[in-house]
């Protein structure tokens, strides 16, 4: 399998080069040359270590089969449960856990298979990780990394734009090769900046004369989308396994979403044969991605709120552009609409292209996705994170005739000050008010978010935007 620029396709690079340097030279992004497809009988009884190892080589056929089960084995083994995935059944919705890896959230899925794919894809070159997070991205990042031999990785982070656990979890995180900021901005600003310094032909010559190359654990890397897939394809064959469905029965996928990664390897999954009916974008009052969904506008230009689902307050969403490449086809038209997002934070495509790929959108306040919380753990007995919250509300908003399955991607003890607050919970900070929603909840907290109270913090810097592209240089030669 070869992978090119989104932007260009003259350019073909192996699946260790695209790995390997993140974002493409041209600013685009990784896409596959074509997009594989499976027999889901085939793989009926297959477990999800098994089922990565089959999906990794159909994607990154420059590893052996039997390398990337090994690896799918240690990096699945950092999970709790017999299987990485857990579920929970709701009215006419399946919730599929994916915060049980080790720092509770689902970028675990990726985070703790890609360094093995990024250490193998370097050969021997030093890698310098550049990675912008909303809370979730960066301690994954942290945790998968962590003294990993040949690699750094500098993390950056809203200072004021994430939970209080996300930032402890950061903050008080261990290694000799990691370095965490947060930034006095926003989260698409750590973006933005992050692939400027891409970019920058200067900086980055000034990293290879000493002999360090950059490349991104973000989900523009395709080592970090692709795992993402297995997920949705692994969930599918469970719910036939748990009658809940017959096997080629369609399904409709609930998606908290914020830079589009998640949702997107859930179409890539459709693509290589997964039965889906409608893709369902949640967002919260950040909610450009479901304006675009309803208008074909993709418009930046608004203002920017903080709200109690961070991961998902963002307003440039890179996977938009792996997005308009699955459904433009072409990668001049790629490049036209990205060039005019750029130049005017804006672009526009045909509506049939949206309703092609099945995608609807909708969004909630606060106040809905903390109703929502509630609503569900008084039914329930169940308990949500506020962003699964939200793709709970867009899921009953959109009123499915399907099977849903509804993407619950973090713990809700991730964020305690919000869960406490829709549950009526009162309490004097995080330790107690975490005590007090397992006292209630009757579900033990992850030892991951406990220990981050007991552990010292080292990150306690916050830089300005302007001061990013200086960081990085760190052990530079002059």
């Amino acid at each position: 399998m070869r992978f090119f620029s989104s932007r260009d396709k003259s350019q073909a690079f192996s699946a260790k080069e695209a790995i390997f340097k993140g974002p493409a030279d041209d600013g685009g992004l990784f896409v596959p040359e074509h997009i594989p497809t499976l027999d889901l009988n085939e793989y009926a009884d297959c477990s999800y270590v098994e089922l990565a190892a089959e999906v990794l080589h159909l994607f990154f056929d420059d590893f052996s089969k039997e390398t990337l089960l090994d690896w799918a084995k240690k990096a699945y083994g950092t999970f709790s449960g017999t299987e990485p995935v857990d579920y929970f059944d709701l009215d006419g919705m399946t919730v599929a856990e994916l915060f049980h890896g080790p720092t509770a959230a689902f970028k675990d899925f990726a985070l703790q298979m890609l360094p093995y794919l990024m250490a193998a894809s370097a050969e021997g070159r030093k890698v310098r990780i550049l990675t912008a997070t909303s809370g979730d991205t960066g301690k994954a990042a942290l945790a998968g990394f962590q003294d990993v031999e040949n690699t750094d990785i500098f993390v950056f982070y809203p200072a004021h734009g994430v939970s209080t656990i996300q930032r402890r979890q950061m903050s008080t995180q261990r290694g000799n090769n990691v370095y965490v900021y947060g930034i006095e901005g926003n989260f698409d600003d750590a973006q933005r900046t992050v692939k400027e310094i891409f970019r920058d032909e200067a900086l980055r010559e000034a990293s290879r004369r000493s002999g360090i190359e950059f490349s991104s654990a973000n989900s523009i890397n395709i080592g970090r989308l692709v795992p993402q897939v297995v997920y949705y394809l692994y969930s599918y064959l469970e719910l036939v396994r748990r009658n809940t469905i017959a096997m080629g029965d369609a399904i409709d996928i609930c998606v908290p979403t914020g830079n589009f990664g998640n949702i997107l390897a859930a179409m890539y999954a459709r693509e290589m044969g997964l039965p889906v009916g409608r893709f369902i974008c949640a967002s919260n009052k950040n909610h450009v991605l479901t304006d675009f969904i309803s208008t074909g506008v993709y418009d930046k230009n608004r203002d920017f709120y903080k709200t109690t689902s961070p991961s998902m307050d963002i307003l440039v969403a890179s996977n938009i552009e792996r997005y308009l490449h699955l459904v433009l086809k072409r990668d001049y038209k790629v490049r036209e609409k990205m060039e005019s997002l750029n130049v005017t934070g804006r672009f526009d495509i045909p509506m049939d292209a949206i309703h092609r790929s099945k995608l609807v959108g909708y969004w909630s306040t606060d106040a809905e996705g903390e109703a929502r919380i509630k609503e569900v753990f008084d039914r329930f007995g169940y308990l949500m994170d506020p962003h699964t919250a939200v793709a709970y509300d867009g899921a009953k908003k959109h009123g499915s005739a399907n099977h849903v399955l509804v993407m619950a991607t973090a713990s809700p003890y991730k964020f305690p000050e919000t869960v406490a607050d829709a549950l009526g919970i009162q309490g004097e900070g995080d330790e107690e008010l975490l005590k007090k929603i397992q006292e209630a909840y009757g579900v033990e907290v992850p030892k991951p978010l406990t220990e981050v109270f007991d552990l010292p913090e080292r990150f306690t810097e916050s830089i300005t935007v302007d001061e990013m592209k200086e960081v990085v240089k760190e052990g530079f030669h002059d």
